[in-house]
């Protein structure tokens, strides 16, 4: 990653000058943009990627049955149609004629069974296979029970592609318009082996955009058009080059020279741009939090103390005093915005409440009984992403931890992102500041965290009843909204406040400085932090 980058981005059209005034000469009409994100991509194999900045690339150069609009609604892509039965349990997408790969190959329904299969397998199983555990036999082939054959998934023909669900499942479409269900073509990944999505040179592509000049180790990144893309003619862009930019005062630098045209900020910033033009904020469907590893020692296994971190912490403070961007304090596992009931249109997080909101006179209480359990003093270490905004934000919590529980210590122990997933995966750390972004509309994603067998189970947390309630939410519940949001309550209440298990501390905003001139940007609710499909410079 980038300390400070020192990268002219060529062929960058913001329409100002180096020293920010306006130019009008004729290469301000070049539909070429630069762009930067906080972290290097990851794998662009579909089938592993788990991380926003990645999926940001992906969503571009990734396109599958169905796609988000605009509003973050579903809407046909590679698929023209859907026809769901009855019983809600079979879709059978129905493919667009002559859709091509980026290297002319036809796209068939043959693409999407191999790559769901592959994303399903043991043998290659991506930490997303999750998402299809309501088809037929997922689950029980990814645990090792059932041949891949038996998975409830059929290319009928080279355009019929049939999905057999065990129970109804109202979010389906949104989880097949994210890049984790794209289809990959199996010859090309088979030629490919181990080297397949390593290098831009390594994949092709079924989005609006191709990746280029792009491999694991790069900093920078293009987009260009993909020339066999079905619309090819919504696409206006006529290249993107993308950059990683950690620091967001090297991004504002760039971004006033006039050499990045998008480019994320935070804090104090965005006060400072509260009036600009170039300002653009949203609320994201995304939560931070406090994880704790509860098979790291004994302190986090203690249930005292977790209650005691859960109630210590002034979220209102935080979001106020240190953030000041648009986020807002989070009492529970699901942020607002994520689901309403399509009866009662109540979003979840209205209807299920409050959880372990800031009481320094209760987290005391809880930390004297720690303490007659563990002793006097205990010293953990906080392990956090090294980006400003969530060193800001561990540093505040370790302030408020040390301040209101005498007797603790928090290390805090910064790590570039990546490090922060790798450490988290192989559950070699004690607390945990991590973030989760909606991948679709459903509130599955969010409580799989902590299911039994989650493959993002990071902590161990092990609870019968939550296992059996989120379940039971998935499953026979799925199609009953009412009582779907009675499993989750009740699996909330026991995940935060009988045992504690997580600690949310706030729901984030995503604030950008965006060059005026473009138009067409999106900005959705799920998968990727923007969306240049049908984004265009104007004059």
């Amino acid at each position: 990653m980038l300390g400070v980058v020192v990268l002219i981005l060529g062929g960058c059209s913001t329409g100002k000058s180096q020293d920010g005034s306006e130019n009008n000469n004729a290469s301000n009409k070049r539909q070429t943009i630069a762009v930067s994100l906080p972290e290097q991509l990851s794998t662009l194999d579909t089938t592993q990627t788990t991380d926003k900045v990645t999926f940001t690339v992906a969503q571009h150069i990734f396109e599958g049955l169905y796609r988000l609009d605009e509003n973050s609604k579903e809407v046909p892509g590679l698929a023209e149609s859907v026809d769901i039965s009855d019983d809600g349990k079979t879709y059978t997408f129905h493919l667009r004629d002559g859709i091509k790969w980026s290297d002319g190959t036809p796209i068939t329904a043959d693409d999407f069974e191999f790559s769901w299969k592959r994303l399903v397998n043991p043998d290659t199983m991506g930490p997303n296979a999750y998402w299809l555990d309501n088809v037929e036999n997922s689950l029980d082939i990814r645990n090792g029970e059932k041949d891949i054959d038996t998975m409830g998934i059929e290319a009928v023909d080279d355009q019929t592609f049939e999905v057999q669900l065990i129970d109804p499942q109202p979010s389906f479409l949104s989880v097949v318009s994210i890049t984790w269900l794209a289809p990959q073509n199996e010859k090309y990944v088979n030629k490919k082996e181990d080297n397949y999505a390593a290098s831009s040179d390594d994949m092709i592509y079924s989005g609006p955009f191709i990746l280029e000049n792009w491999d694991r180790s790069s900093d920078t990144w293009e987009l260009k058009p993909n020339p066999e893309y079905y619309d090819r003619d919504a696409v206006k862009l006529d290249e993107v080059d993308g950059s990683t930019v950690k620091e967001e005062t090297t991004g504002i630098n760039l971004f006033e020279s006039g050499d990045l045209d998008l480019t994320s900020i935070s804090g104090q910033f965005v006060q400072q741009y509260k009036n600009d033009d170039a300002l653009v904020s949203r609320q994201e469907v995304a939560n931070q939090f406090l994880d704790f590893n509860k098979k790291a020692n004994d302190e986090l296994a203690n249930v005292h103390l977790r209650k005691a971190f859960a109630l210590a912490i002034d979220k209102e403070n935080l979001v106020k005093s240190v953030l000041d961007d648009g986020s807002k304090p989070l009492n529970g596992l699901i942020p607002a915005g994520l689901y309403k009931n399509s009866e009662t249109k109540e979003d979840f997080r209205d209807y299920s409440g409050s959880y372990n909101e800031y009481d320094l006179s209760a987290a005391k209480k809880e930390w004297e009984k720690a303490q007659e359990e563990l002793g006097d003093s205990v010293e953990l270490d906080l392990l956090v992403g090294d980006l400003d905004n969530s060193k800001k934000v561990a540093e505040y919590i370790q302030s408020q931890l040390e301040e209101n529980l005498e007797g603790l210590s928090i290390n805090v122990t910064p790590q570039p992102p990546n490090n922060v997933n790798e450490s988290r995966t192989n559950k070699d750390y004690e607390l945990s500041l991590s973030g989760w972004i909606a991948g679709s509309s459903d509130m599955n994603s969010y409580f799989n965290l902590y299911r039994p067998g989650s493959s993002y189970n990071y902590g161990e947390y092990e609870n019968k009843e939550y296992g059996e309630l989120t379940e039971k939410a998935v499953t026979e519940d799925a199609n009953d909204e009412n009582k779907m949001f009675e499993d989750y309550k009740e699996a909330e209440n026991i995940l935060l406040t009988k045992d504690a298990a997580q600690v949310p501390i706030y729901q984030s905003a995503a604030n950008y400085l965006v060059n005026p001139d473009i138009k067409g940007i999106i900005y959705h609710s799920y998968g990727d932090f923007f969306y240049l499909r049908e984004a265009t410079v104007e004059e």
